[in-house]
Parts: C-alpha cells; sequence; structure tokens
C-alpha cells in the first residue's frame, strides 16, 4: 500500500471512530456550538485546530513507543501515578460512550423507522459484537472506508440546509430558545469538545499508529483525520442554524434537516448514521476489550460479549440525556491530559524509539 493510500486508512479510521452517535445525529453539535450563535464558528476552529495536533501527535508517540497497551501511552504522556488515573478513567468513559452510542442507534431507527428502540440497539449490538471478534486489519478497513462516506454525507445534510437569511435570524433568536449548553463560553466549548474527545481517542489512535513505522504517514493521517472531522461538524452547525426554530426539539437534528432536503436522503442518511454509530462502537469495543485481553484470544472473546451485554441494556437510558450529563464533566477532565501532553511534548519530550524514520 502506498504513502497517501495509508494516510486515507489512517484519516478515514480516526474519523470514524470519533464521528459517533453524537455528533453525525446533531445532538454534540446541538450543545457544544450552536448555543452561541456565530461564535460557534470559532468554537469550531479551536476544536479543528486541537484536533489536527493531538490526532497527529498520538499516532506518531504510536508508532514510535510502540507500547504493548495504552497505559504505557499515558504514563508516558502524564507520569506513573496521573498517567495510570487517566488509563482507567479512559477505559471507563470508552465503555460510556459504547452505551452513547447504542443509545443512539435505538434513538435513530425509533425516530425514522419508528419501530422502537429495543430493536434498533439489538441490531446495532449484534453488528458491533460480530465485527468486533474480527482481526484488527478487518476493522481498519471498515473504518478507513466508512470515515470519509460519513463525512460526505454530513456535509450534503449541512450545506444542503444552508440559509443565509435564516442563519442570521437565528443568531437573534438562540438565546432565547434555551438549548442544553455544554459549556458556558465558546472557546470553553471548543477545548472541552476536543479534550472530551481526546481520552477516548488516545488509546485508539496510539494503536494506529503502532502498527505504522513511518512518522510522516501517521502525523500525516492525524492531522487530515482531524481536518475532516470538524469540516462535517462546520456542515451540520451550519445546517442546524438555518433550522434552529424548528429543529433545537428534535433527538435526531441531522435526520430532520435530511428530510428537509428529500426523504430519498433522509433514508440514505439514516443508514449513513447508523453506519457512523456502528463504527465508532466497534472502535470503542475493540479498544478497551484489547487493552484488558492482553493478546488472549479466549478473554478478548468474552470480554467482547459482556461489555456488548452492558451496552445493550445501558442503552435505554436517553441518549440527549446522557451526552448533556457526562460529556462536559469528562472534557473538564480530559483538559488536563492535555496540558500533560503539550508539556511532553514541547517542554520534556523524553526518548522515543524511531526518531529518524520520516521517510
Amino acid at each position: 500500500m502506498n504513502h497517501a493510500a495509508k494516510v486515507i486508512i489512517l484519516a478515514g479510521a480516526f474519523v470514524s471512530f470519533i464521528l459517533g452517535a453524537g455528533t453525525a445525529t446533531g445532538q454534540e453539535i446541538m450543545q457544544f456550538f450552536v448555543p452561541f450563535g456565530f461564535w460557534g464558528i470559532g468554537a469550531i476552529i479551536v476544536a479543528a485546530v486541537i484536533h489536527m495536533w493531538f490526532g497527529a501527535y498520538t499516532m506518531d508517540v504510536g508508532s514510535r513507543l510502540q507500547a504493548d497497551n495504552a497505559k504505557d501511552v499515558f504514563v508516558y504522556f502524564c507520569g506513573k501515578y496521573l498517567g495510570l488515573f487517566f488509563y482507567w478513567f479512559a477505559q471507563l468513559f470508552m465503555l460510556v460512550v459504547f452505551i452513547v452510542m447504542i443509545s443512539g442507534a435505538g434513538a435513530t431507527i425509533s425516530e425514522h423507522f419508528g419501530i422502537g428502540d429495543t430493536l434498533g440497539r439489538t441490531i446495532m449490538a449484534v453488528a458491533v459484537l460480530i465485527t468486533a471478534l474480527a482481526r484488527l486489519n478487518t476493522i481498519l478497513k471498515i473504518l478507513g472506508v466508512a470515515g470519509p462516506i460519513i463525512v460526505l454525507f454530513a456535509v450534503i445534510v449541512g450545506a444542503g440546509n444552508f440559509n443565509y437569511e435564516d442563519i442570521i435570524q437565528a443568531n437573534k433568536i438562540v438565546p432565547e430558545l434555551q438549548l442544553l449548553q455544554g459549556t458556558s463560553s465558546w472557546w470553553q466549548s471548543g477545548f472541552v469538545y476536543s479534550s472530551f474527545v481526546l481520552l477516548v481517542a488516545v488509546p485508539f489512535l496510539a494503536n494506529l499508529g503502532k502498527n505504522e513505522t513511518n512518522r510522516r504517514t501517521v502525523i500525516l493521517g492525524g492531522t487530515v483525520g482531524g481536518l475532516i472531522m470538524l469540516l462535517g461538524v462546520f456542515a451540520i452547525y451550519i445546517g442546524i442554524l438555518s433550522n434552529i426554530e424548528e429543529v433545537h426539539t428534535k433527538g435526531i437534528p441531522t435526520l430532520f434537516l435530511a428530510n428537509q432536503i428529500s426523504p430519498a436522503i433522509a433514508l440514505c442518511f439514516s443508514i449513513i448514521l447508523l453506519m457512523a454509530i456502528y463504527t465508532t462502537a466497534v472502535g470503542m469495543l475493540w479498544t478497551v476489550s484489547i487493552q484488558f485481553s492482553r493478546g488472549n484470544t479466549n478473554l478478548y472473546k468474552i470480554i467482547i460479549i459482556i461489555l456488548t451485554v452492558v451496552g445493550f441494556f445501558g442503552g435505554a437510558f436517553p441518549f440527549a440525556k446522557i451526552i448533556d450529563l457526562v460529556y462536559p464533566i469528562v472534557g473538564y477532565i480530559g483538559l488536563l491530559l492535555m496540558v500533560c501532553m503539550l508539556y511532553r511534548q514541547f517542554f520534556n519530550k523524553g526518548t522515543l524509539r524511531n526518531e529518524g524514520n520520516t521517510k
């Protein structure tokens, strides 16, 4: 596989992993960017820069550290004790995000197809279970291909609803709608949105980087992945803002936007949305399970099955409420991890392998 193809696969896997139910449904965007009106653009720019930075840096560290598990990566970033805290906290949060994905699948199928969220959660749980039992290469191929497709449809749905006059009007009425709000200011939202993503992304990105020895490939993969991710976010943001009066009460805002274009687009997007949820759920489940199984295939399968059952029953909790309750708190905790990573990168680099391989 040539350099460009590897970069695309890595970037696509990055996007697929983090562009899950919260983002693709529009709920995260409704809570972290839309409440600030036009200032939400500033928050998205802040988040884009941070995503590009930690995507490139974490994959690069994963490539050079060649750690056996994510614990070593967290310890490298934060030291022994704080690193161990973040390691265990990240495992717990990934399980929470996995539950959010299953809940999002139930909400999506219920809202668009009207067949009840239990069936939706069942279908998603079974699909994720089967995929997570496959080898890493299979998972990477699925994630790498799905990422660009998800972003493309997000851009179509968001940009297809863009209306300049409606956005101008939305900026005036947003403060009156009393939207669920992740933080109190736009610049905080950019940081907090990125930091809760960072907590779950570090183990996955480090594992991605570990399987690639070319530093330039992993750095470009992380950078491009972060940029593509936030382009999709921006497209959804302008679509929601253009229809804020109708969409602010919807559980799945992006499905409403898709239906505004055409029922056929809504059907396609509901499938793409489930793909986004599926790819993130697979990534979360695989990342947690691979940490605790430590190469033991039978233990890996047992953990996969147990966590899938937990995700199915946990997914019965309301989708939007889980995001509103958990994500901001985790985001503030993740800011400390971000500070540790910045310190490690620019002030105390330590020793890593593969320092010279940039070809």
